[in-house]
Protein backbone atom coordinates (compact mmCIF):
# COMPACT_ATOMS: atom_id res chain seq x y z
CA UNK A 1 0.00 0.00 0.00
CA UNK A 2 1.51 3.28 -1.30
CA UNK A 3 1.37 6.31 1.11
CA UNK A 4 0.27 8.49 -1.68
CA UNK A 5 -1.97 7.96 -5.01
CA UNK A 6 -2.09 10.44 -7.06
CA UNK A 7 -4.42 10.44 -10.05
CA UNK A 8 -4.93 13.34 -12.72
CA UNK A 9 -8.64 14.05 -14.41
CA UNK A 10 -10.00 11.06 -15.99
CA UNK A 11 -7.19 8.98 -14.62
CA UNK A 12 -7.82 5.41 -12.77
CA UNK A 13 -9.23 1.86 -14.18
CA UNK A 14 -12.67 2.41 -16.03
CA UNK A 15 -15.26 -0.04 -16.58
CA UNK A 16 -18.38 0.41 -19.05
CA UNK A 17 -21.21 -1.23 -16.70
CA UNK A 18 -24.43 -1.25 -18.98
CA UNK A 19 -23.90 1.86 -20.24
CA UNK A 20 -22.36 3.58 -17.63
CA UNK A 21 -18.95 4.72 -16.49
CA UNK A 22 -17.32 3.44 -13.49
CA UNK A 23 -14.13 5.14 -13.00
CA UNK A 24 -11.79 3.89 -9.81
CA UNK A 25 -10.03 6.46 -7.65
CA UNK A 26 -8.86 4.65 -4.30
CA UNK A 27 -9.25 1.01 -4.64
CA UNK A 28 -9.58 -1.64 -1.82
CA UNK A 29 -5.67 -2.56 -2.16
CA UNK A 30 -4.95 1.25 -1.65
CA UNK A 31 -6.52 1.56 1.35
CA UNK A 32 -6.30 -1.97 3.29
CA UNK A 33 -9.83 -2.55 1.75
CA UNK A 34 -11.55 0.29 4.58
CA UNK A 35 -13.04 2.12 1.30
CA UNK A 36 -13.17 2.04 -2.16
CA UNK A 37 -14.30 5.74 -4.22
CA UNK A 38 -15.03 5.78 -7.79
CA UNK A 39 -16.57 8.42 -10.14
CA UNK A 40 -19.89 7.17 -12.08
CA UNK A 41 -20.52 8.67 -14.91
CA UNK A 42 -24.66 8.22 -15.29
CA UNK A 43 -26.47 9.22 -18.47
CA UNK A 44 -30.05 10.41 -18.86
CA UNK A 45 -32.60 8.11 -17.74
CA UNK A 46 -30.56 5.39 -16.85
CA UNK A 47 -29.76 4.18 -12.94
CA UNK A 48 -29.14 1.01 -10.85
CA UNK A 49 -31.85 -1.06 -10.03
CA UNK A 50 -33.15 -1.55 -6.43
CA UNK A 51 -30.32 -3.75 -4.19
CA UNK A 52 -29.09 -4.58 -1.08
CA UNK A 53 -25.09 -4.45 -0.02
CA UNK A 54 -23.27 -5.04 3.15
CA UNK A 55 -21.28 -2.07 2.86
CA UNK A 56 -21.99 1.43 3.81
CA UNK A 57 -22.28 3.82 1.00
CA UNK A 58 -22.11 7.72 0.09
CA UNK A 59 -22.69 9.33 -2.87
CA UNK A 60 -21.58 13.10 -3.62
CA UNK A 61 -23.28 14.59 -6.48
CA UNK A 62 -20.17 16.21 -8.44
CA UNK A 63 -22.65 17.44 -11.81
CA UNK A 64 -26.30 16.66 -12.51
CA UNK A 65 -29.04 15.49 -10.68
CA UNK A 66 -29.52 12.00 -8.76
CA UNK A 67 -32.54 10.44 -7.65
CA UNK A 68 -32.09 7.90 -4.68
CA UNK A 69 -35.27 5.86 -3.92
CA UNK A 70 -34.84 4.61 -0.29
CA UNK A 71 -37.97 2.32 1.49
CA UNK A 72 -40.32 4.17 -0.86
CA UNK A 73 -39.38 7.70 -0.21
CA UNK A 74 -37.15 9.75 -3.20
CA UNK A 75 -34.21 11.89 -2.97
CA UNK A 76 -33.76 14.55 -5.11
CA UNK A 77 -30.06 15.47 -4.84
CA UNK A 78 -28.24 18.43 -7.27
CA UNK A 79 -25.00 19.45 -7.39
CA UNK A 80 -22.73 19.51 -4.32
CA UNK A 81 -25.37 17.75 -2.58
CA UNK A 82 -24.48 14.50 -0.25
CA UNK A 83 -26.29 11.34 0.90
CA UNK A 84 -25.28 7.97 2.72
CA UNK A 85 -26.54 4.18 3.56
CA UNK A 86 -26.16 1.70 5.98
CA UNK A 87 -25.51 -1.35 4.82
CA UNK A 88 -29.04 -3.74 3.92
CA UNK A 89 -30.47 -0.75 3.21
CA UNK A 90 -32.82 -1.47 -0.66
CA UNK A 91 -31.89 1.53 -2.78
CA UNK A 92 -31.96 2.86 -6.14
CA UNK A 93 -30.45 5.13 -8.25
CA UNK A 94 -31.83 7.05 -11.29
CA UNK A 95 -30.81 10.38 -13.64
CA UNK A 96 -33.99 11.82 -14.70
CA UNK A 97 -32.21 14.56 -17.06
CA UNK A 98 -32.04 16.35 -19.25
CA UNK A 99 -28.13 16.20 -18.88
CA UNK A 100 -25.20 13.39 -17.61
CA UNK A 101 -25.24 13.06 -13.62
CA UNK A 102 -21.53 13.02 -11.97
CA UNK A 103 -21.45 11.02 -8.62
CA UNK A 104 -18.66 10.70 -6.49
CA UNK A 105 -19.50 7.30 -4.49
CA UNK A 106 -17.72 5.73 -1.90
CA UNK A 107 -18.58 1.97 -0.17
CA UNK A 108 -16.92 0.73 2.74
CA UNK A 109 -15.56 -1.86 2.76
CA UNK A 110 -14.84 -1.88 -0.61
CA UNK A 111 -13.66 -4.84 -1.87
CA UNK A 112 -16.43 -6.27 -3.10
CA UNK A 113 -17.96 -3.54 -4.66
CA UNK A 114 -14.82 -3.49 -6.61
CA UNK A 115 -14.82 -7.07 -7.63
CA UNK A 116 -18.46 -6.64 -8.88
CA UNK A 117 -17.42 -3.89 -11.60
CA UNK A 118 -13.97 -5.45 -12.82
CA UNK A 119 -15.97 -8.68 -13.34
CA UNK A 120 -19.76 -7.51 -14.60
CA UNK A 121 -18.56 -4.66 -16.35
CA UNK A 122 -16.28 -4.47 -19.80
CA UNK A 123 -12.54 -1.98 -19.62
CA UNK A 124 -12.46 1.10 -21.49
CA UNK A 125 -9.96 3.47 -22.00
CA UNK A 126 -11.50 6.59 -21.63
CA UNK A 127 -14.29 7.44 -19.38
CA UNK A 128 -15.37 10.73 -20.16
CA UNK A 129 -16.31 9.25 -23.80
CA UNK A 130 -17.76 5.67 -22.52
CA UNK A 131 -19.39 3.42 -25.39
CA UNK A 132 -23.22 3.82 -26.46
CA UNK A 133 -25.21 0.84 -24.81
CA UNK A 134 -26.08 -1.74 -27.15
CA UNK A 135 -28.82 -3.42 -25.73
CA UNK A 136 -31.14 -4.05 -22.55
CA UNK A 137 -29.01 -4.85 -18.90
CA UNK A 138 -28.61 -8.62 -18.96
CA UNK A 139 -30.11 -8.23 -15.12
CA UNK A 140 -29.66 -12.04 -14.53
CA UNK A 141 -25.93 -11.92 -14.75
CA UNK A 142 -25.82 -8.42 -12.90
CA UNK A 143 -27.76 -10.43 -10.41
CA UNK A 144 -25.51 -13.33 -10.23
CA UNK A 145 -22.56 -11.68 -9.92
CA UNK A 146 -23.79 -9.04 -7.51
CA UNK A 147 -24.68 -12.06 -4.75
CA UNK A 148 -21.41 -13.15 -4.98
CA UNK A 149 -19.91 -9.93 -4.44
CA UNK A 150 -22.61 -9.26 -1.55
CA UNK A 151 -24.92 -7.22 -3.22
CA UNK A 152 -28.30 -8.40 -3.77
CA UNK A 153 -30.35 -6.86 -6.23
CA UNK A 154 -34.24 -7.20 -6.27
CA UNK A 155 -36.45 -8.44 -9.56
CA UNK A 156 -37.30 -5.77 -11.80
CA UNK A 157 -41.20 -5.08 -11.58
CA UNK A 158 -42.75 -7.26 -14.33
CA UNK A 159 -44.52 -5.30 -17.43
CA UNK A 160 -48.00 -4.07 -16.47
CA UNK A 161 -49.27 -6.27 -19.59
CA UNK A 162 -47.76 -9.63 -18.02
CA UNK A 163 -49.03 -9.03 -14.21
CA UNK A 164 -52.60 -8.55 -15.41
CA UNK A 165 -52.51 -11.41 -17.88
CA UNK A 166 -51.13 -13.54 -14.78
Amino acid sequence: MANIKHLQANDGRAFDAFGQTISFKAEPEDTGDSLFLFEHWMPPTLGVPAHTERNYEAFYVIEGTLEVEEDGERYGLGTGEFLSLRPGVVHALHNPGPGITRILTLASPGSQHARFFSTVAEPIEDPSNPPVPDGPTDFERMATVGRECGIEFLAPPEPKEAAEAG
